[in-house]
C-alpha cells in the first residue's frame, strides 16, 4: 500500500518553508500496523551530485542514513525498514505516527526536482526488536603486546565498494588485528557486524565517520549511533526536536563521557580536510600522521603534526588507507599502511587504551620497529613524559624487516640527526642505540621537548655528502612522541 508520495525542490544555496541553506526537512505520517516500509527516492540532475539520506522514525530513532557516491542523470535509491533492513538501514519495529525525513544537501551544483514514495505492508509478525550490538565487547587475546590494524575502512553501507563480509575477509587475510569499519554518518555497518564478526578472526572496533562539511572526524568506541549532522543546522534541531546542537565539539565531549575517543581524519586533504577552527584540538585522542590516499601530500602530514606538539597537544598519531576497497587500486588495498597499537589486551577497551596512551607507530609493508628512551637507568616508551632535570638521554631503536634506508631523530620538530640502517630480513630483529647530548635537546618556549623517529628507505640514492632524501614513496616508520618536561622548582 503506499503510504504517501512527496515531489521536492532541492535548492542550491537558498532557503524556502522546507529548507535550509544545508538541509531539505520532510515529514510524513505512518498509519499503525505496519511491518515493513520501503522509501524510493528518486533525482535527475545535469551534474553530480551526492545527497546524503537520513531517515528518523516517530520515536526520533534514527532507521536509515546512507551517503550514496555522487552521480549525475537519473538516480534512485530505495530503502527498505522493518523485520529487515536494507543497506544504510536498521532494522526494528515501525511505529506509527510522523517520520521526519532529511536531505543532506551535500555535494551538487544546481537546483533539481525530486521524488519520494513510501510504501507499506501489514505487519508480519509482533516479535521486531531493534538491533543489539555484542561485537565490540570480544576480547580475542588477553595478552599484553603489539598489534596492528587499520583505523579508517569503509563498506557498502556508505560509500565502500565491498560489504562488510568482504571487508572482514580482506582484514583477515591482510593480516589485521583489529579494524575500525567508519562508514559516514550512519550506523547500519553495526548490525552487519554482529551478523558476521564470529566467522573472522578480527576485533571489530565500534565507529562510525562524522563527515562535516569543514572536515571529517573518526569516533570510536561508540555504543550507540550519534548525530554527525554538525554544519549549519539550527533549522535542523527545530525540526528533529533535539536537545542540543551537533557539533565536533559536543560529539566530542559524548565520546570522551563513555570512554572512546575522537580523531582527525586526514587533515590536509583538500576539501575534506579539517577546518573547524572553532574546534578545541586538545579535544582530539588521534590524529592521521599518514593519510596514504593523499599522496605526495602526505610527506607535509608530519610537519603538521610537529606543529600540533609543539603547542602541547598530545595526539597520537595513527595512520589511514581511509579504504572504499580493500582489493582496489594502492593506496585503498590493505595489507600496505599498518597502526600498530601497543595494547594490554586485543579487545575494543584494550586498543582504544593503548591509543590513548600513544605506545602507537605507523608502518608501510611489513617493517616494524620499537623506540624507547633511557634516562637515569629508567626505561620510557612512546607517549610517555620524562622528568627532565638535565643530562644526556639515550635512544633504543628496534626494526625489523625493513629496506635500507635513513633514521631521522626529530626534536621538538627539528631534525637532530641521520642515522643510515642497512636492510634486514623478514622477522629479524636489530637494536641500534645512540645518545643524544644535553645541549642537543631542543625544549619549547612553552617548557617541554619531545623526541620522535623517522624511518624512509633510500630508494633514490644521495648524490652529495650529508644529504638524506625523503619522499611520500619512501616513507616506511612513523613513531609517536617520547615527551622531556624540565623539572619544575
Amino acid at each position: 500500500m503506499e503510504v504517501c508520495r512527496i515531489e521536492f525542490r532541492i535548492l542550491k544555496d537558498k532557503k524556502d518553508h522546507i529548507q535550509s541553506k544545508n538541509y531539505c526537512m520532510l515529514a510524513f505520517d505512518v498509519p499503525a500496523g505496519l511491518g515493513i516500509i520501503s522509501i524510493k527516492i528518486s533525482r535527475e540532475t545535469h551534474r553530480e551530485a551526492q545527497i546524503p539520506v537520513a531517515l528518523f522514525d516517530s520515536n526520533g530513532r534514527m532507521r536509515v542514513f546512507k551517503a550514496s557516491e555522487a552521480a549525475s542523470g537519473y538516480n534512485e535509491e530505495m530503502y527498505t525498514i522493518g523485520q529487515t533492513a536494507s543497506s544504510g538501514a536498521i532494522e526494528g519495529p515501525v511505529p506509527a505516527g510522523t517520520w521526519k525525513l532529511v536531505l543532506y544537501k551535500r555535494r551538487f551544483h544546481e537546483d533539481f526536482c525530486g521524488q519520494i514514495i513510501v510504501e507499506g505492508e501489514q505487519n508480519q509478525s509482533s516479535d521486531v526488536n531493534y538491533p543489539e550490538y555484542d561485537f565490540s565487547s570480544r576480547v580475542l587475546s588477553s595478552q599484553e603486546g603489539w598489534y596492528r590494524g587499520e583505523l579508517h575502512v569503509h563498506s557498502s553501507e556508505s560509500t565502500g565498494r565491498k560489504d562488510v563480509r568482504a571487508v572482514l575477509s580482506a582484514a583477515e587475510c591482510a593480516g589485521l588485528d583489529f579494524i575500525a569499519i567508519t562508514d559516514h554518518f550512519t550506523s547500519s555497518h553495526w548490525s552487519e557486524l554482529e551478523r558476521s564478526y564470529r566467522d573472522y578472526n578480527v576485533l571489530c572496533l565500534q565507529s562510525m565517520e562524522v563527515s562535516g562539511d569543514r572536515g571529517h572526524a573518526n569516533i570510536h568506541g561508540l555504543k550507540e549511533w550519534i548525530n554527525p549532522l554538525v554544519d549549519d543546522n539550527d533549522e535542523l534541531v527545530s525540526f528533529l526536536g533535539l536537545d542540543s546542537k551537533p557539533s565536533m565539539g559536543n560529539i566530542a565531549d559524548r565520546i570522551h563521557e563513555i570512554g572512546g575517543i575522537i580523531g582527525i581524519n586526514h587533515p590536509l586533504s583538500g576539501m575534506v580536510s579539517w577546518r573547524y577552527s572553532s574546534f578545541p584540538i586538545e579535544k582530539a585522542d588521534i590524529i592521521d600522521i599518514w593519510a596514504s590516499p593523499d599522496g605526495p601530500v602526505s610527506l607535509c602530514y608530519p610537519t603538521l603534526y610537529d606543529g600540533y606538539l609543539a603547542q602541547g597537544y598530545h595526539l597520537t598519531a595513527v595512520g589511514s588507507s581511509d579504504s572504499h576497497d580493500p582489493d582496489g587500486i594502492e593506496p585503498w588495498k590493505f595489507g600496505n599502511l599498518f597502526t600498530y597499537v601497543y595494547a594490554d589486551s586485543l579487545s575494543q577497551k584494550g586498543i582504544i587504551n593503548g591509543l590513548k596512551r600513544g605506545r602507537v607507530y605507523v608502518a608501510h609493508g611489513s617493517s616494524r620497529m620499537d623506540f624507547s628512551i633511557e634516562y637515569e637507568s629508567v626505561i620510557y616508551h612512546m607517549g610517555q613524559m620524562i622528568c627532565y632535570h638535565g643530562g644526556d638521554v639515550k635512544v633504543i631503536f628496534s626494526i625489523a624487516s625493513n629496506p635500507s634506508g635513513n633514521l631521522f631523530t626529530m626534536i621538538s620538530g627539528q631534525l637532530e640527526q641521520v642515522n643510515y640502517l642497512d636492510a634486514h630480513s623478514e622477522g629479524v630483529w636489530h637494536r641500534y642505540e645512540y645518545i643524544i647530548k644535553e645541549e642537543d635537546i631542543y625544549f619549547t618556549p612553552l617548557g617541554f621537548a619531545f623526541i620522535r623517529l623517522e624511518f624512509y628507505e633510500d630508494i633514490v640514492k644521495s648524490k652529495f655528502w650529508g644529504m638524506a632524501y625523503k619522499d611520500e614513496k619512501a616513507m616506511r616508520l612513523l613513531s609517536n612522541p617520547i615527551w622531556l618536561e624540565k623539572e619544575k622548582y
